[in-house]
């Protein structure tokens, strides 16, 4: 596989009625490149992607390629519930600076593979940038088959694949099936799975939870590059039990907004950004502020040893 490294799926900070907050990108990837990481993606489900406009999804990804330069990839999403849309915005995204653009089964509709992978032909055929086809089934409604991310990876346009579907047994049999000393990237979206996904020769990880503490997720990466299987497994239990924190506050408070108050309060914490919470997610709750927080001392905790 070729490798990535640490793709950081950036949330999107804003004000309360959901303009975006250059300033606040900026220290976003700051914060993130600082730490090591490797390449960004705007917006993705992190970033808020669907709700904002074309013409805010540009401007977004404008202001972060100013603040990162040329030599930084930048990945943009470009899911939409339509073909006709999803290539617009890869239009847009494409002439505000982005360098790939990623790509879901579209929302709203059910699909068959058979129609999802014809979508997706269309999409590489017509996409000016190369395509990173992501299977994330929580939000797209449906759950791709290697079959499908098999024929999709040879079309000439089509370049990776992110699998957040949390089969670890369909990721490395996609591995498997793909020429060791290809051009193609295949990138884990699971917390949980970053160690093993690495050892089966993952070209990297795109994960929200980068947002906690990025220092520990790159020197995950590093342990796993170096043979330092200890450390490998220290910072992945430490990984987990983040998982699992935000993972029960989700038990909770289903909301998807209980992950943009998670990170707004670890971010403003430290300084990072101002807000990225809109005005109808409300105040968050003190008893999920408290959780963010027990999530940023698992990660202070696992660097000291």
């Amino acid at each position: 596989m070729k490798e990535l490294g640490v793709l950081v799926p950036i949330v999107t900070p804003c004000d309360k009625s959901g303009t975006p907050d250059a300033d606040g990108m900026g220290g976003v990837c700051k914060y993130m490149m600082d730490a090591g990481c490797d390449a960004i993606f705007v917006c993705g489900s992190t970033g808020r992607g669907p709700w904002f406009s074309i013409k805010q999804r540009a401007a977004i990804c404008s202001s972060v390629k100013q603040f990162i330069g040329p030599d930084v990839p930048l990945f943009a999403g470009c899911m939409a519930s339509g073909l006709a849309d999803m290539v617009d915005n890869a239009k847009a995204l494409a002439d505000a600076g982005a360098t790939t653009a990623v790509i879901t089964a579209p929302g709203y509709f059910a699909y068959s593979q058979q129609e999802v992978e014809h979508i997706f032909m269309q999409f590489a055929d017509r996409c000016r940038l190369p395509v990173i086809i992501y299977d994330i089934p929580v939000f797209a409604g449906m759950k791709l088959d290697v079959g499908t991310v098999e024929r999709l990876a040879k079309h000439p346009n089509v370049i990776g694949f992110k699998d957040s579907s949390g089969d670890i047994a369909k990721f490395k049999e996609l591995i498997a099936a793909l020429p060791k000393d290809s051009s193609y990237y295949t990138l884990q979206g699971k917390e949980h799975l970053l160690t093993e996904s690495l050892y089966a020769g993952a070209s990297g990880f795109v994960v929200s939870l980068l947002h906690v503490d990025p220092e520990v997720f790159v020197g995950l990466k590093q342990a796993v590059k170096s043979g330092d299987r200890a450390r490998a497994d220290k910072l992945q239990a430490a990984i987990t039990e983040v998982m699992n924190i935000i993972t029960n506050t989700f038990g909770k408070r289903a909301e998807t907004s209980t992950m943009f108050h998670f990170f707004d309060q670890i971010l403003k914490a430290k300084g990072v950004c101002r807000n990225m919470v809109l005005e109808h997610e409300g105040d968050c709750p003190q008893w999920l502020a408290d959780e963010a927080m027990r999530a940023v001392r698992v990660c202070d905790e696992v660097k000291a040893i």
